[in-house]
């Protein structure tokens, strides 16, 4: 996948028949000074997307009929003309789905997104869709603002918080929605693995191999979803096997290569150094083997250590990376299936979430403890 200049986070990339084809500004067309959706908003004291239900007179939303009386004075009382072209494209099917991607400082060195984006485009290509690929930082617009300005049906979420508004808006309006990870307590379709239990899995796996001094770097802060899921899946593996959990053997990475490395001085500066560390992804496992390496130390001779994803790369580093893999692409195209069975008029029923498998792929990174010098 070409990498756009990272400076331009906050651009919408449209992928479709060439996975990247366009950027544009998001914002770039300024309307004339008339009254907009917004002050009839605010005049009848409904939101936004309220309004736009009301004037577009979308099917399947239950609006009160006294609310819908109220926008429709409001709108009359301020002479509201609505845009004609938003109109014809707010009554037809678009050919658009939405992308929205948090950590949006990272986006383009993540792999796994590149591997989720792939599969993505897999399957739309296949319905003659494209994607629309929205960076999202905290305090940006809400979901649906940034929908309406990037026209498309239907959004897909890849690592959203679980405490975020912008999220809560999508549910309580229903607006076509999946989540690429688990939201406990959301209604919304998702589509994940079980990364509590593949992250337990890995530990166990060097519980097996003799390691007792097992440290573990995230791949992000654990206010996301599934850097603290595997979080929980390291605690859970040393305490079902009676081993101990050190604080300083626990530290948090930012989703960048740089996090890794910071991470890892730190756990190998400590008072004691562990035999094994277990890093949340691979891209985040790089920077921590560089560090390693500069250190002086040798793996896995000296220490042994596994990551989270299987990214392409991985098997291509000298050592090897033993890793959990996990399917992005097909994580990907699932989730583009859930969204169109959301947009299909024929069905009623709301898609049912998809856990896909991992597996451990072992390579020369790890060794069993008795081998170590």
């Amino acid at each position: 996948m070409p990498n756009p200049d990272p400076d331009r986070a906050g651009r919408s990339v449209r992928v479709g028949g060439e996975l990247v084809c366009s950027t544009r500004e998001r914002g770039t067309i300024v309307e004339q000074k008339k009254v907009s959706a917004q002050d009839v908003a605010e005049h009848a004291g409904v939101s936004r997307t309220t309004v736009s239900f009301v004037l577009n007179n979308t099917p399947g939303k239950s609006i009160s009929e006294d609310t819908r009386q109220r926008v429709l004075r409001a709108a009359s009382e301020l002479g509201y003309i609505p845009n004609e072209d938003a109109r014809r494209l707010a009554m037809m099917r678009t050919s658009a789905i939405g992308v929205f991607i948090g950590h949006s400082q990272y986006l383009y060195s993540d792999v796994f997104i590149s591997r989720v984006v792939e599969g993505m485009a897999q399957t739309v290509n296949k319905h003659r869709i494209q994607l629309v690929i929205q960076p999202v930082g905290a305090g940006d617009s809400s979901y649906l603002e940034l929908a309406r300005q990037d026209e498309v049906e239907g959004i897909i979420l890849i690592n959203t918080r679980e405490d975020d508004p912008a999220l809560e808006e999508v549910i309580e309006t229903g607006f076509p929605a999946v989540s690429i990870d688990y939201l406990e307590g959301r209604t919304v379709p998702q589509v994940y693995v079980d990364n509590r239990g593949a992250a337990r899995e890995m530990v166990e796996f060097l519980i097996g191999w003799g390691h007792r001094r097992i440290a573990m770097i995230t791949h992000a802060p654990p206010v996301f979803s599934a850097s603290m899921r595997r979080l929980e899946g390291y605690y859970e593996a040393l305490a079902a096997n009676g081993l101990e959990s050190r604080s300083e053997w626990v530290r948090y990475g930012d989703f960048s290569e740089a996090s890794g490395y910071a991470a890892m001085v730190e756990v190998l500066n400590g008072p004691a150094v562990p035999t094994a560390v277990f890093v949340g992804n691979d891209v985040v496992a790089y920077g921590a083997i560089q560090a390693v390496k500069d250190l002086g130390l040798r793996i896995p001779e000296d220490l042994s250590l596994c990551g989270f994803d299987d990214d392409y790369l991985s098997r291509y580093l000298n050592p090897p990376l033993t890793t959990m893999a996990l399917p992005a692409t097909g994580m990907g195209s699932a989730a583009v299936t859930a969204l169109l069975e959301q947009l299909d008029p024929k069905r009623s029923k709301r898609p049912r979430d998809v856990v896909l498998p991992t597996h451990i792929s072992i390579r020369n990174s790890c060794c069993k403890l008795e081998e170590m010098r």
